[in-house]
Parts: C-alpha cells; sequence; structure tokens
C-alpha cells in the first residue's frame, strides 16, 4: 500500500515536471519568434530609411551607444557622431537594398544577426564619390554583415554594433 501510494506521488510529480518542461520550452519558442519578427521589423524600417535617404530614422534605428566599424574607415561611437557620418554619405548618393536572409541568435537583452546583402549606390549630381570616411563607394556592393542588437527598455531592438565586410 505504502508503494502504491508512493508510485502515485512520484508519477504525479514527474507529470508535473514533464508539463513544466513543455510549457517553458513552448514559452521559449514564443519569445524566439517574437523576437525573430521585431528584429526582421527593425531592418525592414532601417533599410526603409536608408532607401529614402532619412536621417532620422537610420538614426532612429540604432542604439544611442552605437559603435560603427566599416572596412577601411574609422570607429565611429555614439548615435550624433554617427549622424555626422550619414549626412555626405545620403547628400551624395542614394540607395537600394538587397537582403539576404538573417542568421539571428538571441541571447538574453543581446542579440547577434548576420546577413548578406548588396547596396546598389546612384550618385547624385554629378558626384562620383561619397565624403564619409568608411562609406560604400562602389555602384554594386555585396558585404557580409554582423550587428550587435540590443534590446532596449521599452522591449525594442536597437543596433549597438554595425559592421561588415566585402564579399569579392
Amino acid at each position: 500500500m505504502i508503494y502504491k501510494k508512493f508510485f502515485k506521488y512520484v508519477g504525479l510529480f514527474l507529470l508535473i515536471i514533464l508539463s513544466q518542461t513543455v510549457f517553458l520550452k513552448a514559452e521559449n519558442i514564443s519569445n524566439y519568434n517574437g523576437d525573430n519578427s521585431s528584429i526582421k521589423k527593425l531592418y525592414e524600417t532601417w533599410h526603409n530609411a536608408v532607401e529614402s535617404s532619412n536621417i532620422d530614422g537610420y538614426i532612429n534605428s540604432l542604439d544611442k551607444n552605437i559603435t560603427l566599424i566599416p572596412p577601411g574607415g574609422p570607429i565611429i561611437s555614439g548615435s550624433e557622431n554617427y549622424r555626422e557620418f550619414l549626412g555626405p554619405v545620403f547628400e551624395s548618393a542614394t540607395y537600394k537594398i538587397q537582403d539576404g536572409e538573417y542568421d539571428i541568435e538571441v541571447i538574453g537583452d543581446i542579440a547577434i544577426v548576420r546577413s548578406r546583402q548588396t547596396v546598389y549606390l546612384t550618385f547624385k549630381d554629378n558626384a562620383n564619390q561619397i565624403q564619409s570616411e568608411g562609406a560604400l563607394q562602389d555602384k554594386i556592393t555585396t558585404s557580409d554583415y554582423l550587428d550587435i542588437l540590443k534590446r532596449q527598455e521599452d522591449g525594442s531592438w536597437k543596433c549597438l554594433v554595425h559592421t561588415w565586410q566585402l564579399v569579392p
């Protein structure tokens, strides 16, 4: 009789543990899907800002402590310094972005995003160069991007580190 009760309670205990595990797994999947969706929306908004030469919209996609690490250019820290960098970028050219797939890894309030994108640049008003050191200069550039995003206090995502490597 004691064994019967013992096995009954052990079975009940194991059932509770199993259902809690399934619940936590389902919650993690839901959070993962929500974060991925929010992050992809960030890139859509960010790219729309680039394609419309909207500096404020671009800066709104960045954490205030953004670090830009362009290949062949100086490291730029802070959103106001980034804003200065973008002035000549948007004054000299327009851009069209062809997205690739996003590889998104969320670790708490940090996300690592890897992607390959092609940027089509069209110079304005007889310009043939962008005056911001480190800016893209070629009419067609394919790059592997690596971004580190930070979850903001309101739950949204913004870019904390932005860098890329040109694909030959």
